[in-house]
């Protein structure tokens, strides 16, 4: 392995274990396991890596980043069960595979899976009682939710 392949290794294991704020600290940090490099290297490392400072520390573009939930309640449209083991969730169009996304990254229990489409997602779930508490869950994020059987609320 050249020198070059061992040090950008060795800078995507650091930044997978550990918040860098500057390109000073990542030299530092380097140096202390034997890769002696300087600033403008690094900066071309951390390009070559798809490296870039977000949030106030450098990551790794290949990071699995998922949007939160809550970021996307405006994209919401309703929330219904269909049947005792499927949600079936409205959302604007071409949103489904976010929200989907974002949902299964979500805390919330007894999801099993989901399949988007453009404007509907449908999530399996353990039991009826999951459904229930994920259709209230995400009701809980429309701003101004309408009667029950406008917006396709739960029953």
């Amino acid at each position: 392995m050249s020198a070059s392949a061992a040090r950008r290794r060795a800078i995507q294991r650091i930044l997978e274990l550990d918040p860098v704020r500057s390109q000073g600290e990542l030299v530092s940090m380097l140096a202390r396991e034997g890769f002696h490099t300087t600033q403008p290297v690094l900066s071309r490392d951390l390009r070559a890596l798809g490296a870039s400072k977000r949030e106030g520390a450098y990551r790794l573009a290949n990071e699995n980043r998922v949007t939160p939930l809550g970021a996307l309640s405006s994209l919401l449209r309703g929330a219904r069960t269909a049947g005792e083991n499927l949600v079936c969730i409205r959302c604007e169009p071409g949103a489904a595979s976010a929200l989907a996304r974002a949902l299964e990254s979500d805390p919330t229990p007894g999801i099993i899976g989901s399949v988007a489409g453009d404007d509907t997602v449908l999530v399996a779930v353990e039991n009826a009682a999951a459904a229930g508490s994920l259709v209230q869950h995400l009701l809980s994020f429309l701003e101004d939710p309408q009667e029950p059987g406008s917006n396709g609320s739960s029953s």
